[in-house]
Formats: structure tokens, C-alpha cells, sequence
């Protein structure tokens, strides 16, 4: 699920706090840190934000590989199943 993004001053962003748990760790774990932001905002830091561009990259490398895994489990028919069809 993609989240929507803030714009800040031109900047189009993310929080990684903001986002689903799934992903805030998948994140944590495999998107590059030199691309995590910092941003001020109203007197506060924010030290946890990513380009908006660079989240989408990352989310559609990271979907493209569970569904496909997914969706063959899902379709795989039951045994039960297979043995009666042949029968």
C-alpha cells in the first residue's frame, strides 16, 4: 500500500515513521540511510524522511517480489484436489 506523500517547501516526502509497520521495517532494513532526510519543519526535526520518488522505487521493487511469490502459492491446487481431477 503507497502512502500519500507531505511537501515541504518544494520537497515531496515520506515519513518512515508514517508508514505501515511491514514496510517502516522493511525500510529500516534495506533502503540505503544516505538517503534518509532531515527535515525541519515548524521547530521540529524530523530525521526520518525519504524523497517521495525514492520511496515509490523502492515500494515497486519490494511488491514486485512478494506478489509473484503470493500469487503462485495461491494458485498452486491443493493435492487433494489435483488427485481428484486426474482421477
Amino acid at each position: 500500500m503507497k502512502v500519500q506523500s507531505e511537501i515541504f517547501k518544494g520537497i515531496e516526502f515520506v515519513r518512515i515513521s508514517s508508514l505501515p509497520g511491514d514496510q517502516r521495517e522493511e525500510i529500516w532494513g534495506s533502503f540505503q540511510h544516505e538517503k534518509i532526510i532531515k527535515i525541519v519543519k515548524d521547530q521540529a526535526l524530523m530525521n526520518d524522511c525519504i524523497l517521495y520518488h525514492d520511496y515509490v522505487s523502492w515500494l515497486k521493487q519490494h511488491q514486485s517480489s512478494v506478489p509473484i511469490s503470493a500469487s503462485i502459492s495461491l494458485a498452486s491446487p491443493q493435492p487433494a484436489i489435483a488427485r481428484l481431477a486426474f482421477k
